[in-house]
């Protein structure tokens, strides 16, 4: 019986180790934009007062490898799905229908018409949250230790953190370990994001959204306009942010493309939506 405990200790202690080695480290230095002073702005440019500092943050996040495979594993479609045979316009109509609901259970929206794909924001944020709790907490523990107090300071941590990742362009399509061609639309998820350190205006802006909500910093909204996404977040506006109107309150937009302080976005974005080029997309 002896023997048996030791066996038992033993395979528990090597089961222990490898799912230590599982984990990395991966190391973020940034500059929060929204702490320097701006006199003015003129047209997309902020005339900042030279004698201003802005708050350098710094911080050290673990991810589970495990934790990233599947989630890349989980989104998208593979393409053979999408060709198939049919013998009426009824057997068609039934294909389509079963095919929108399998892509609906890995991140992917059929149109009505059935010929387009778009990502489902909300399954991906949903399915992500977890994995990226533990991210949020240390990113919110490293600004509150620089004496970041309200919500505000806090959604501004976090626009600048997710800012400061490159700007690079994903792939439509990847191919799975088994050499299957999967369909993602062009965008990664939130952990790819993380630690590849980079993603385009989809990815970023679905980063954001999953570290703010899931520790429940505030709401956040995503502003969908020609082939680009930028967000709006539920804090007090102040006198001069640009804002957008959603359910009776004005949200304050917030680009994560590149480094814009909260409350203001590229003009041309102001003017898709004077124009009401522009949909919203609510997240639950």
């Amino acid at each position: 019986m002896k023997w048996i405990n030791t066996y038992i200790l033993l395979l528990c202690l090597t089961a222990s180790s490898a799912f230590a080695g599982s984990t990395k480290r991966y190391e973020f230095e940034w500059k929060d934009i929204n702490t320097r002073e701006v006199v003015r702005w003129e047209g997309d440019t902020a005339i900042v007062n030279p004698r201003s500092s802005i708050t350098e943050l710094d911080c050290s996040i673990k991810i589970n490898n495990r934790d990233i495979d599947a989630a890349i594993e989980s989104f998208g479609i593979p393409k053979s799905w999408t060709t198939f045979t049919y013998t009426s316009e009824d057997d068609l109509q039934k294909k389509q229908v079963s095919l929108q609901k399998k892509a609906a259970r890995r991140g992917i929206k059929m149109s009505d018409d059935m010929k387009s794909y778009v990502i489902d924001y909300q399954w991906v944020i949903d399915q992500s949250s977890r994995e990226l709790r533990d991210a949020a907490k240390d990113i919110r523990s490293i600004a509150r230790r620089k004496g970041y107090r309200s919500r505000r300071e806090l959604v501004g941590a976090f626009a600048s953190f997710v800012q400061s990742l490159e700007y690079r362009l994903p792939p439509n399509n990847r191919i799975d370990d088994n050499g299957k061609e999967i369909i993602t639309i062009g965008a990664i998820m939130p952990i790819e994001v993380l630690t590849n350190q980079w993603g385009d205006c989809d990815s970023k802006s679905m980063l954001f959204a999953t570290l703010i909500r899931s520790i429940d910093l505030t709401e956040v909204v995503f502003i969908v306009k020609h082939e680009h996404v930028f967000a709006a977040v539920d804090v007090i506006p102040e006198p001069e942010d640009q804002t957008i109107r959603y359910k009776g309150d004005d949200w304050v937009l917030i680009e994560l493309t590149d480094a814009w302080p909260i409350g203001r976005v590229p003009e041309e974005h102001i003017e898709s939506i004077d124009q009401k080029q522009f949909e919203i997309v609510g997240l639950h």
